[in-house]
């Protein structure tokens, strides 16, 4: 999907548009004491959730967790389902789930700052991205095993 949203904005691009800044090296310290600290509120959060609300309320926390960043929630609900504290049925799905409200959020962010041309392109391209997500969440047989 990242492919296909560069291809448009290269595409659509203006002419007097200013060049991206460049981007920061991921390996610094800063970047990964604030992950670090992301995937243990997450860790917090999921366990929280997971003993007040049972199953449902984790759903809420991959909603609220994919809007920064899915990596945390991902690796969370990878241990999850490893220590056989979720299901593999449920953890993909909470995993998937995230993935789109990160899309969203993105989508989102990207029509408010780009260009009123960009806009049309993102609300089709992210739209139907996350319709099939949703459609696949809800109407996957149970019984399907990978």
């Amino acid at each position: 999907m990242s492919y296909l949203c560069l291809a448009f904005y290269t595409v659509k691009k203006d002419k007097d548009a200013g060049e991206l800044p460049e981007p920061e090296n991921p390996a610094q310290f800063k970047a990964a004491l604030i992950f670090g600290l992301l995937y243990g509120v997450i860790l917090l959060l999921v366990a929280f959730a997971k003993e007040q609300f049972g199953n449902e309320g984790l759903y809420i926390v991959a909603i609220i967790s994919g809007l920064t960043d899915v990596d945390a929630i991902t690796l969370s609900m990878s241990n999850m389902i490893k220590g056989g504290g979720v299901s593999t049925s449920l953890g993909w799905k909470l995993i998937l789930l995230a993935s789109l409200a990160n899309l969203l959020f993105k989508g989102i962010m990207a029509m408010v700052i780009g260009t009123g041309k960009i806009v049309k392109w993102l609300a089709l391209t992210f739209g139907l991205s996350i319709a099939i997500g949703m459609i696949t969440i809800f109407l996957w047989p149970e019984n399907w095993h990978f």
